[in-house]
């Protein structure tokens, strides 16, 4: 029962005893008058209860106040999108200092590019790179790289089209509506300077030489 109505219930209960003790005439006065005082403080203490049950209901919890919002992953494994904090979850502590300007992860096979949006005020990723360099296997086959690559693209990622940027780089051209949320200030200035870029838009670089893939580098935008 709302609040409200338990008001109306408990004022009707109190008029109804009255009636009844006044109509009992004097030798009923004292008994009436008494049951009258015992439902009033019934009354107060239900009022009482029903304030603290209001302010319990209505009353937001400090601790959800004050908590942080933390934005989940938008990739299988922590990369283009993603936060710093998040993305560290994932891969561990970032291996250079503060003032390196790049993140490095995993014994430097994975490097990490941040910016602070300046819509979503996150601290998020709008590059990656995968150093296959950096393991014990230095190059992998074309499709290996896409199967590593696609732990650090969006999850909605929709492909666009393909070309060759020169003769060792192979670009892939990729939008994600996820994405677009992410690094809304990144696209709405990218949008100023060229008008036609579709928000969500990014591109996989596929670096390799005789022996195959040596590098994959994932970053926001349409510039190679």
């Amino acid at each position: 029962m709302s609040f409200k109505k338990k008001m109306f219930f408990l004022v009707g209960l109190i008029t109804l005893s009255v009636a009844v003790a006044g109509c009992g005439g004097s030798a009923n006065e004292s008994i009436g008058t008494g049951k009258t005082d015992e439902i009033a403080k019934n009354v107060i203490a239900a009022t009482e209860t029903a304030n603290t049950d209001a302010e319990t209901v209505n009353t937001p919890d400090p601790a959800q106040e004050q908590a942080p919002s933390i934005a989940p992953l938008i990739t299988k494994a922590g990369g283009l999108g993603d936060t710093k904090e998040v993305i560290e979850q994932v891969r561990g502590a970032d291996e250079n200092d503060s003032e390196a300007g790049i993140s490095s992860y995993q014994n430097n096979t994975v490097l990490v590019m941040y910016s602070e949006d300046d819509v979503t005020k996150k601290n998020t990723a709008n590059n990656v790179t995968l150093s296959f360099e950096a393991t014990d296997s230095k190059h992998r086959t074309a499709e290996e790289a896409l199967n590593e690559y696609s732990s650090v693209i969006p999850s909605d990622a929709v492909k666009v089209k393909e070309y060759k940027a020169d003769e060792g780089r192979d670009v892939i051209q990729y939008e994600s509506k996820i994405l677009s949320d992410r690094l809304k200030g990144f696209y709405d200035f990218a949008g100023i300077l060229d008008s036609e870029l579709k928000p969500g838009t990014f591109i996989v670089i596929l670096k390799h030489d005789d022996s195959g893939v040596f590098s994959v580098v994932v970053a926001a935008g349409n510039n190679p």
